[in-house]
């Protein structure tokens, strides 16, 4: 097993330049670097960006136009409960103009009071997930979902899940026992890997190391997660996860990538990336 010194900056011949980030959101990207389109790993980098309000997702899309060919989702996310943004949801959805619904899921990390694992708050995270789950299932979509301290909840829901065309698990924070038990229960399920496997996070590795390999896929979360001593995580941050994925797995930079490539494609159900509008 091989790890890498992350404070290194990309070298845009590795992977053969095929790179796929499976989470990243453009707009607090650009609030911290307006010029992060330069810096994507050449024109075979996909990706896929998440947005939460309205004027966010439409600002997302402008972005969207001067990228490589970028997936476009929209959710409710569990940090930031807000139902004045599901009517918003549900016609982009029905109108096709999202390739994924997400963030959606389960925050009971308990640094603010809202995270605080209690009936109420279990309650309030439970309906807009609820919501996005059936929506997900009513058109056919994949759901990209935030979980912190609530894998044993999202377990619960294996039989619903397993009716989605995919479920990708974006940051995966479980162990392999638990990505496994998703797995054996018939869910389509994908496990993102980014900063904390770069930081050297145990059940990052084991997980990255133990799946089969066409379940993994690859994030920056950028800008947030930052590496330690950093502000906040650029979009070629991806170039650092991906060899750490390949170190890991024992592939070659040339192997890395279409595999990864190959995996989000799959799990988003997309051949090309989603053009803008």
């Amino acid at each position: 097993m091989r790890f890498f010194d992350v404070d290194h900056g990309p070298r845009r011949g590795d992977n053969g330049g095929v790179y796929s980030d499976a989470h990243l959101h453009l707009v607090d990207l650009e609030a911290r670097d307006p010029d992060f389109a330069a810096k994507i790993p050449g024109p075979d980098w996909r990706g896929a960006a998440a947005a939460h309000d309205v004027a966010e997702f439409e600002r997302s899309e402008a972005l969207r136009k001067g990228l490589p060919p970028t997936l476009a989702g929209f959710g409710i996310h569990p940090q930031g409960l807000r139902w004045d943004t599901a009517d918003y949801l549900g016609a982009l959805a029905a109108g096709g103009r999202i390739a994924f619904i997400g963030e959606a899921g389960f925050d009971f990390f308990g640094d603010r009071p809202e995270r605080v694992r209690n009936d109420e708050n279990l309650r309030a995270q439970r309906g807009a997930f609820e919501f996005q789950l059936a929506l997900a299932e009513r058109r056919g979509l994949p759901l990209l979902v935030h979980a912190r301290k609530a894998t044993d909840i999202l377990q619960g829901y294996a039989p619903r899940l397993r009716k989605l065309p995919s479920v990708i698990f974006h940051g995966w924070p479980g162990r392999l026992v638990d990505a496994e038990s998703f797995l054996r229960k018939g869910v389509e399920a994908y496990f993102s890997l980014g900063p904390p496997l770069r930081r050297g996070g145990a059940h990052a590795i084991e997980c990255c190391a133990a799946l089969p390999a066409d379940r993994l896929l690859a994030e920056t979360d950028a800008p947030w997660q930052p590496p330690r001593g950093q502000a906040w995580t650029g979009a070629d941050a991806i170039v650092r996860v991906s060899e750490a994925i390949g170190g890991i797995r024992g592939l070659s930079p040339e192997e890395t990538g279409p595999l990864l490539r190959a995996n989000f494609f799959k799990a988003f159900g997309s051949t090309g990336g989603q053009a803008s509008d």
